[in-house]
């Protein structure tokens, strides 16, 4: 279906863009593009000379992709913020949508003497969240959390491939469980993306998210679970840092309940590109 006899890479870009739409695969053309480079063994379509694309990889590709399974999780890797990082199937996939959380941490650690600050990210998964951090606060340092044995190897993976190894330490802990309580106290803020699906929605989830683990997405009977959870335990060690959570519109107006009951100031609550309810920051009244 997809080989050499074509002229030119232009010419199999377009089949192939042609091929995956047939599918109803989003984003035909861009995917198009990847999937080129990634047999040609290049980072972008535009590097890709035509007489080195491996069509046996890609006719690999594109069957496993036209199947169902997102390009991220065949190819495992997924562009956020600055970097690529590395994903399979034990780690939720670094998603665009959560970039919003990195523009507003800049945002509010801007005027902040950014040599000082100490963070962790907790459920940090593949830790895109925490090494994009890192890589913009250039002095600071990071804690990364995670319950999953491989998924914090695959943190530590992307840890080394940028660079950051130096000022990251990468913890394997239910929450805060087996996680140094003078680490925690002496944190700046926290960011986490935990599990939030209700657990009977998940079966209602598109099929390509369903690649992503259980772990990462089941977040009990009302996606409440692990947010009462951290929340909990924070303002029982009266927690003076401030904590940034990832959400879902399924279940903002109960974590707002909670939060309030809970006596804790919400900062903010912001929307992702889709103006959906993505982020809400949240402090202590413990707080200097």
């Amino acid at each position: 279906m997809f080989n050499n006899q074509l002229l030119n890479k232009s010419d199999l870009q377009k089949k192939l863009t042609e091929y995956l739409s047939s599918y109803n695969v989003p984003n035909s053309d861009g995917e198009s593009q990847i999937i080129i480079a990634y047999a040609a063994n290049k980072n972008l379509f535009i590097d890709v000379d035509f007489k080195y694309i491996d069509f046996k990889i890609l006719q690999k590709v594109v069957f496993e992709r036209v199947s169902g399974k997102p390009l991220s999780k065949i190819l495992k890797q997924r562009g956020f913020w600055n970097h690529v990082f590395y994903t399979n199937q034990y780690t939720l996939d670094p998603r665009p949508e959560s970039e919003i959380i990195i523009e507003n941490i800049l945002i509010d650690y801007n005027k902040v003497n950014k040599s000082n600050i100490s963070f962790i990210d907790l459920c940090c998964g593949t830790g895109c969240l925490g090494i994009s951090l890192l890589d913009e606060f250039r002095y600071s340092e990071c804690n990364f959390i995670d319950i999953s044995s491989e998924a914090i190897e695959v943190c530590k993976k992307n840890i080394l491939n940028t660079g950051l190894y130096k000022r990251s330490k990468v913890y394997k802990s239910n929450l805060f469980q087996d996680f140094p309580k003078e680490n925690l106290i002496k944190s700046d803020f926290i960011v986490s993306n935990p599990p939030y699906i209700p657990s009977g929605h998940i079966k209602n989830l598109e099929k390509s998210t369903l690649f992503d683990p259980i772990l990462a997405l089941d977040g009990g009977d009302d996606g409440l679970f692990f947010y009462k959870e951290i929340t909990n335990y924070l303002y029982d060690i009266e927690y003076k840092g401030k904590l940034y959570f990832e959400i879902d519109p399924l279940i903002t107006d109960q974590l707002i309940k909670f939060l309030l009951e809970k006596n804790v100031k919400i900062s903010y609550k912001k929307e992702d590109y889709l103006k959906l309810d993505r982020l809400i920051k949240i402090s202590f009244p413990f707080t200097d």
